[in-house]
């Protein structure tokens, strides 16, 4: 609408809308909104400590026991494991290829349980003495909030075809997470 003239335009985009149909809609998404970067893993793998964000479109144990919500959504958690890596837990530590995982602050506030992390729990498939080897073209990514946390425990590896990007800016909402993304 321009206000000099008071008078509107008509703006073209090749769509056609039939009467009773919806002309324009807006995804409405909980959680954390963030800026990502979805062009450097075009060029390099995903490095294991990183935040990670996926789609969950072929996460298919994810969908049952989250049944009534989207398939398609985004999730962001930490990249724990890559292609041919092998997880363990043991007192509260994720073990990566049979030593405690580097790479991120966060790995080490688990293994201590400071800072109001409680330490990697054994669940799902990853009990106690269980070993998860993350397959070819797949990732497996925990929260950081073990205790809390639907992650790779309960619905297995990530395919790389559904890697999304590194996330880089929370910028809603206006909370102590606002910020860059850890």
């Amino acid at each position: 609408r321009s206000s000099s003239t008071g008078r509107m335009g008509l703006l073209r985009t090749g769509k056609t809308v039939k009467r009773g149909e919806r002309a324009l809609a807006f995804d409405i998404l909980t959680g954390d909104q963030l800026f990502v970067d979805r062009v450097s893993y075009h060029f390099v793998r995903p490095k294991v400590g990183q935040g990670f964000v996926f789609r969950t479109d072929h996460l298919t144990e994810l969908h049952a026991m989250m049944a009534g919500s989207p398939k398609e959504q985004y999730y962001i958690k930490r990249l724990v494991g890559a292609p041919g890596d092998e997880l363990q837990i043991r007192d509260f530590t994720l073990y990566r290829n049979g030593a405690p995982i580097t790479g991120s602050p966060a790995f080490a506030k688990n293994a201590e349980r400071v800072d109001h992390y409680v330490g990697y729990r054994n669940e799902a498939r990853l009990q106690t003495g269980s070993v998860m080897k993350v397959p070819a073209r797949t990732y497996a990514a925990f929260g950081d909030n073990s205790a809390s946390s639907l992650d790779s425990r309960y619905w297995g590896t990530i395919p790389d075809k559904d890697v999304v990007g590194k996330p880089l800016f929370i910028y809603y909402p206006f909370t102590a997470r606002w910020g860059p993304a850890p």
